[in-house]
């Protein structure tokens, strides 16, 4: 018989919606209504703004709908715009607002201390295996990745 608890995934799956719920949690304690979703939107564009949102719905794994609308309730918060892609303005690119740039040095703070406190009893080492493992597993689930 399997006992759930033994397997990697039912781990992963619960840290990921602790980690969802710590993080607005926190970000609402600052003052900050932002969603785990958001906060990856957010990431991203700091990372590169002006981002498709096709890109935005591969790297999240959300379909084209989920991000379309993600990205409505953002603009009406006004972390981000939507503007015409100059070369092809059949496309529209995400880019941040002065909003959205500022929420860079408040949130980024508040997960990094939350990363912190659900890393604090592994090492260096078991952080980067840890990694190394996960992505493993992430790649025998992705369709067309090479191992």
């Amino acid at each position: 018989m399997m006992n759930f608890e033994d397997i990697p995934l039912h781990w992963v799956n619960r840290l990921s919606f602790l980690t969802r719920r710590e993080l607005g949690q926190k970000f609402a304690s600052a003052g900050h209504k932002i969603s785990a979703e958001e906060w990856a939107v957010l990431l991203m564009l700091w990372q590169e703004d002006g981002r498709l949102p096709s890109a935005i719905a591969e790297l999240t794994f959300r379909d084209r709908t989920t991000v379309t609308r993600l990205l409505d309730g953002m603009e009406k918060k006004e972390m981000i715009r939507r503007q015409a892609d100059p070369r092809d303005r059949r496309k529209m690119r995400v880019f941040l607002t002065e909003t959205g740039r500022a929420l860079e040095a408040i949130l980024k703070p508040i997960a990094q201390e939350l990363i912190a406190q659900a890393q604090q009893n592994l090492s260096v080492e078991e952080v980067a295996q840890l990694t190394l493992l996960l992505r493993k597993m992430t790649q025998n689930l992705t369709p067309n990745s090479t191992r």
